[in-house]
C-alpha cells in the first residue's frame, strides 16, 4: 500500500491538515469565552487572512493562526444556524464533519491507500457518521440532515481529489504548510483561487 505515496512531504501535509482542524476546535472553544463583538471582529480577520496566502507569502505563525480564527468563524456560523435549525442538528453535523476529515487524512497517512479505495472509504465514513447522527441524535429536521450529509460528502470527496493531486505532484519544503492550508480551507480555497487567478489575468 505504501507504494501509492509519491512525494516525501505527503504525510506531513496531511498531518498539518489534521492539526489545522484541531486548531479550529481550539479557536471555537476560546471564542465561547469572548463577547460576540470580539467574535465577529476575529471572524472577519480570519477571512481576510485566509486570502493573503494566495497572493503573498506568509510566515508559519500567521498560517497557523488562520485555522484558529476560522474556528471563531465556525462558532459565529453555528450560532446563526442553531437559531434556524436547532442545536442538536448543527452541532452533531459540525462534530461529524471534523471527524470525517480527520479520519480521511488519517487513513491516507496510515495506510497509503489507492485513490479509488480512499474515495470508497470516504463515502462509507460519511454514511456511517450521518447514520449514527440520524439514529442516536434527535435532530429537528431529517431533511436538512440529509442535505447536510450531501454537502459534507461533496466537500469530503473534493478533499480526497485534492489529496490525490498532492500525492502525485512534487512538493517543495516551503509549500507544505500552504498546501495543508489549502486542503483545510477546501471550497473557500477553490473560490479564492478562482478570484485571484481572474484578477491576475486582467
Amino acid at each position: 500500500m505504501g507504494s501509492y505515496k509519491k512525494n516525501r512531504n505527503y504525510d506531513l501535509i496531511l498531518f498539518y491538515f489534521m492539526g489545522m482542524w484541531l486548531l479550529s476546535v481550539i479557536g471555537l472553544l476560546v471564542a465561547l469565552l469572548l463577547p460576540l463583538s470580539i467574535v465577529i471582529i476575529l471572524a472577519l480577520l480570519g477571512i481576510a487572512l485566509a486570502i493573503l496566502p494566495f497572493v503573498t507569502r506568509l510566515g508559519n505563525i500567521v498560517i497557523f493562526l488562520i485555522p484558529i480564527l476560522f474556528g471563531v468563524l465556525h462558532l459565529l456560523i453555528l450560532i446563526i444556524m442553531i437559531d434556524w435549525l436547532g442545536a442538536a442538528l448543527i452541532i452533531s453535523v459540525f462534530i461529524g464533519t471534523i471527524i470525517i476529515f480527520i479520519a480521511v487524512a488519517f487513513l491516507a497517512i496510515k495506510f497509503g491507500i489507492s485513490e479509488a479505495l480512499l474515495y470508497a472509504l470516504t463515502i462509507l465514513i460519511v454514511f456511517v457518521v450521518f447514520a449514527f447522527i440520524y439514529i442516536f441524535i434527535p435532530v429537528s429536521s431529517p431533511f436538512f440532515l440529509v442535505v447536510a450529509g450531501i454537502f459534507v460528502l461533496a466537500f469530503a470527496l473534493y478533499t480526497v481529489y485534492e489529496i490525490d493531486c498532492i500525492r502525485n505532484q512534487f512538493v517543495r519544503e516551503n509549500e507544505v504548510l500552504f498546501l495543508a492550508l489549502r486542503l483545510y480551507l477546501n471550497l473557500a480555497a477553490l473560490i479564492i483561487n478562482i478570484i485571484v487567478s481572474s484578477k491576475r489575468r486582467k
